[in-house]
């Protein structure tokens, strides 16, 4: 089973890889295992997956690029003060 979801990972990330996404992108980490939220802070995958590798998360792209998800803001107001 572990295989599976290796090779089903090493496989999301050529695609991710082999695409142009990264050029226009901001990138999020997730780490559903540990019940954290998602950061979407990063501006490349390399940047992200550098982050992630070791803490059993995975790279994925921000679904709302140029807003403040995944930031640590609400969607409301910007930084708090």
């Amino acid at each position: 089973m572990r295989a599976i979801g290796l090779v089903s990972l090493i496989i999301a990330m050529m695609a991710l890889l082999l695409t142009d996404a990264d050029a226009s992108r901001s990138w999020c980490a997730s780490y559903p295992r540990q019940g954290l939220n998602d950061n979407c802070s990063y501006s490349s995958f390399d940047q992200c997956w550098a982050t992630v590798l070791g803490r059993g998360g995975f790279c994925r792209p921000n679904p709302f690029p140029g807003t403040a998800y995944g930031t640590g803001y609400t969607w409301g107001s910007g930084p708090s003060r």
